[in-house]
Parts: structure tokens; sequence; C-alpha cells
């Protein structure tokens, strides 16, 4: 019961900063992405050799929203989530909320 209500707040604190941050800045937001492009591909293809999904065209407020989940450990944290476990310690490379929002906003602009 702790366990789910502490996932709960997090969830909440989660969609709660992902709703007031500033707009993103798509032109950061490209330069951050270079890292990303390594496995879902410099256009956001995705690429499923490496189980990376496509990303070109999500809305912003999901990207942030699971970039923070990984960042926070509620994603990729479980031995058993191989690919979550990648994910999660590229997520420690955008420094804060502003940086999720710049890569978002890039990821919107790329074409679906």
């Amino acid at each position: 019961m702790k366990l789910q209500l502490t996932l709960a707040m997090t969830a909440l604190v989660s969609l709660y900063s992902a709703t007031t941050l500033a707009a993103g800045d798509a032109a950061k937001g490209k330069t951050l992405y270079a890292t990303c492009g390594a496995c879902h591909g410099a256009n956001g293809e995705g690429m499923e050799a490496l189980n990376a999904p496509k990303l070109a065209g999500q809305e912003e407020w999901y990207v942030i929203r699971q970039l923070q989940n990984f960042k926070g450990g509620i994603r990729g944290a479980n031995p058993k989530d191989t690919y979550g476990m990648q994910m999660a310690p590229m997520s420690q490379t955008l420094p804060n909320d502003q940086a999720m929002a710049d890569v978002a906003a890039y990821i919107k602009s790329l074409a679906k």
C-alpha cells in the first residue's frame, strides 16, 4: 500500500511538473537530442534492433513524463526491464526539466 501511494504521488508530481513547464525550445532540443538519436534514430524513427521506439511526432507532455519517470526511477528500475534499464541512465544526461521540455519540443517537431 505504501509503495502504491508513493507511486501515485510521484505520478501526480510528474503530471503537475509536465504541465507547468515553460514551453520547450526545439532548437536547443535538437542539440540535446543528438545522444537520443544513437538509439531512437536521427529523425526519431526508432530502431527495432535496439527495441528503441519511434519518437517522431510524439506529444510533448508524454515525452516529458516518460523522461521524468526514467530519471526518477519509476521506469527502468526493475531488473527484468532490460530496455528500461538501458534508458534510465540516458535520461540522466538531461540536467533538468527544461532540458526535457526542449528535447520534447524537438521530438514533436519531427515528421510522424
